[in-house]
């Protein structure tokens, strides 16, 4: 049972307000006139926002450009004060939100360190201690005495990605900051913040990366302008984010006049049905190369994952996929007929497409989601016409041994030098 001490951020009903002028006239206007009238609309940036965030938890925050997320984050650093309402946190903060704002550029890197790490809230003598932690850490080197404005924009943020880790935070605020550097210094930052979670730290963090909500994140929070609008675990959080994307957010019972499919597989928790309904997915299924159903597949094996689609209106170039996930929701592999370069040309109402997708299981042992979907490109929109997730669920068994997801089908040769 979660108790006061176990809650180290709170949100009580919060709103953030902004006034927009549309000139700076405008402004002083307002403030001279007689009779107080207003020459300023005001932008609800957030709305009526509650939640709270355990100890030690990390918490994945989604939404699309201008929902809101940032300024929620400036809100929990206390970098900005809510219009309405009470924002509470236990704890030292680090926030990794627009990395080197505070930087003077013709300052050196060691004294952009001590700047940074003191507005931070560290004593000299603990950066004193951390110093040489932090250079490393960032990779510059010898650049740490020269002129931050001589730095490359990867040098830039590496140094202040390195200087906000230091601060051994109880709380780490991060928003989309954890891709910078090249594809080594990445894959530091992401240790670093596993390093975090096994400390207890309690994370929030903004991204578009929804396989590192899948795979970080304990819970999570959909924001839509300024309102929460889904929370929970991440896989159902995920799922209303990619119904909102495409419009179709709050209506499950979008696609009308489905058909009863006959799908093969076992039977999904819940499947997550989409669309406008001008194509209809009414049978998928995983077969044999000898026609027979199948739902335990074994490894090595070539089998087709097939989708039927019916078309409700005249379309041109429907795109069919499939993905594949795991219980948890992280993508493991998927493509369709665009990508693979085959196009299913002009389709009339009452026409039906079968596709077939034929590969060889390189799965590793397991438990597996296949979904399947059917959209288009419109004046340049991206539309769905019918997208059911989690349709079908299925296990792989293998009499090989391996780690990970994929079994490469490596062979191993040996060589003795000199013998």
């Amino acid at each position: 049972m979660t108790t006061d001490t176990d809650t180290v951020i709170t949100l009580s009903d919060v709103t953030k307000t902004y006034a927009f002028y549309r000139s700076p006239k405008d402004r002083l206007k307002e403030v001279f006139h007689p009779f107080q009238k207003k020459y300023h609309e005001r932008f609800h940036a957030l709305n009526h926002v509650s939640f709270s965030i355990r100890k030690g938890e990390t918490v994945g925050l989604l939404g699309r450009n201008g929902s809101g997320k940032s300024t929620l984050l400036q809100l929990v650093c206390g970098i900005s004060p809510p219009s309405i309402g009470k924002v509470e946190t236990r704890g030292r903060i680090s926030a990794l939100l627009e990395l080197g704002a505070g930087f003077n550029p013709e300052f050196s890197g060691r004294e952009n360190v001590y700047i940074n790490a003191a507005i931070m809230g560290l004593r000299d003598d603990e950066i004193d201690r951390r110093f040489a932690d932090i250079v490393s850490f960032s990779e510059i080197g010898a650049f740490i005495d020269k002129p931050v404005k001589t730095y490359s924009s990867g040098m830039y943020v590496r140094l202040a990605f390195s200087i906000a880790i230091s601060v051994n935070p109880d709380i780490l605020i991060i928003d989309e900051a954890l891709s910078v550097g090249d594809l080594f210094f990445q894959s530091k930052c992401y240790r670093k913040f596993r390093e975090f979670q096994e400390k207890g730290v309690t994370i929030l963090f903004v991204t578009h990366d929804m396989d590192a909500i899948t795979r970080y994140c304990q819970r999570a929070f959909l924001l839509d302008q300024g309102e929460i609008r889904a929370s929970g675990d991440p896989k159902s959080v995920i799922d209303e984010y990619h119904r909102l994307i495409v419009g179709f957010a709050g209506t499950k019972d979008s696609v009308k006049g489905i058909e009863d499919g006959e799908g093969v597989g076992g039977e999904p928790p819940s499947e997550n049905r989409y669309g406008d309904g001008r194509a209809l997915i009414t049978h998928a299924g995983i077969y044999t190369m000898d026609g027979r159903p199948a739902q335990q597949l074994v490894h090595g094996e070539i089998y087709d994952f097939r989708a039927r689609v019916s078309f409700n209106a005249h379309l041109t170039s429907p795109v069919i996929s499939f993905t594949i996930k795991d219980p948890k929701g992280f993508n493991i592999s998927g493509t369709n007929t665009l990508y693979k370069n085959v196009d299913t040309g002009e389709v009339r109402e009452k026409d039906v497409i079968e596709a077939v997708f034929r590969h060889r299981m390189i799965l590793n042992p397991g438990e597996y989601l296949l979904s399947f979907g059917c959209a288009g490109f419109e004046n340049n929109a991206y539309v769905v016409y019918d997208r059911r997730f989690d349709l079908l669920s299925f296990q792989v068994v293998s009499f090989r041994q391996s780690v990970g997801v994929f079994d490469l089908n490596s062979e191993v040769t040996l060589h003795r030098p000199g013998s």
